[in-house]
């Protein structure tokens, strides 16, 4: 598995890397724009997931299956690993989310989400995991170290549906996705099902765990943590450079994969409605509400589903002007990054 960046040739012959991506080095690329390249920037990586910088040229890259976080110094891939956490690998669990704090490397703080294995060895569905969690290391400058967990989450039935990704916003607080791990519970919309459980949730989070005060349900205790909700799965959150608003990929199940604008209190849906409401006979009349909830339809929908993955605003230049501040999207079905 290689990583690749898009990178733009200037017409005085200087090219500037910029967009960071994951693709198969047995898979031929096509790149529309003439203008715009796809260079190598580092082989030799195992089913990496999710990557984030700790300075300039320098990135940690997550392996999905063996649990180990990967170091990459201006492209070179650096031997062994910074951490080695026990996973289990099953279907879509594994090691599947990073998030930098926005102080570092003044407060050195690195956030993981993972699905932790039971027995201590990385393992594939036997024994049951103990949960997917969020874990907060602190950077010592060549390792993550002292683990401090900040988020006990779900992990059956699974094994799909695990969300993982995370970002920290503009208001220094970590968001986090969880997927619906298969359930129908009240935060997938059946208003007879479980009490809410945690799963298929957009989290809010202060860096040390705690429920924000500000945060749309917090004078409901069950909720205090959540920012949105009716999310099928997703692999991909991003805040827009010009607003500040946070946005979605959510995964459809045979049709209807979205784009969404999610603004506090955001219930997403699923299971009762994926795609525009519009082509649902019952409206939202039969989606569960909480006091401080609302729907809202995406911004965006493929009727065929792709499989989004992540989702990234261009808050530069460097690829042109005519790139600055859109949005991309990465799909895992054809290997297309949308403009």
């Amino acid at each position: 598995m290689l990583v690749g960046v898009i990178t733009k040739t200037l017409l005085a012959g200087a090219v500037i890397s910029s967009i960071s991506v994951f693709f198969s080095p047995a898979t031929a690329q096509v790149v529309v724009d003439p203008t715009l390249h796809l260079r190598e920037l580092v082989s030799g990586l195992s089913q990496p997931t999710a990557m984030a910088f700790i300075g300039a040229g320098d990135i940690l890259v997550l392996q999905k299956a063996d649990g180990r976080v990967r170091r990459v110094i201006n492209g070179v891939l650096q031997p062994g690993q910074v951490l080695d956490v026990a996973v289990d690998n099953d279907n879509e669990r594994g090691l599947l989310g990073i998030a930098v704090h926005p102080n570092f490397p003044a407060t050195a703080f690195v956030y993981l989400y993972y699905t932790e294995s039971s027995n201590g060895t990385d393992t594939s569905g036997s024994p049951v995991p103990f949960a997917n969690r969020v874990y907060r290391y602190t950077w010592n400058g060549s390792a993550l170290v002292s683990p401090v967990l900040i988020l006990d989450l779900p992990v059956t039935p699974g094994p799909n549906h695990n969300g993982g990704t995370m970002t920290f916003g503009p208001d220094n607080k970590l968001y986090i996705v969880i997927g619906e791990l298969n359930r129908n519970g009240q935060l997938q919309n059946f208003s007879g099902g479980a009490a809410r459980d945690d799963t298929g949730v957009i989290f809010r989070i202060n860096d040390d765990g705690s429920a924000p005060s500000d945060n749309p349900f917090a004078g409901q205790p069950a909720l205090a943590k959540y920012y949105a909700y009716g999310v099928r799965n997703s692999f991909g959150i991003a805040f827009d450079p010009l607003t500040g608003e946070l946005w979605d990929t959510e995964n459809g199940p045979g049709s209807y994969d979205e784009i969404n604008l999610v603004l506090p209190g955001f219930n997403s849906g699923w299971e009762r409605i994926m795609g525009p409401v519009g082509r649902d006979i019952e409206g939202t009349s039969d989606l569960v509400q909480f006091s401080g909830s609302h729907y809202s339809d995406p911004k965006f929908s493929w009727f065929d589903t792709v499989g989004p993955t992540a989702i990234a605003f261009l808050d530069s230049a460097r690829l042109g002007v005519e790139y600055q501040d859109d949005v991309f999207v990465g799909d895992i079905n054809n290997g297309n990054l949308y403009r």
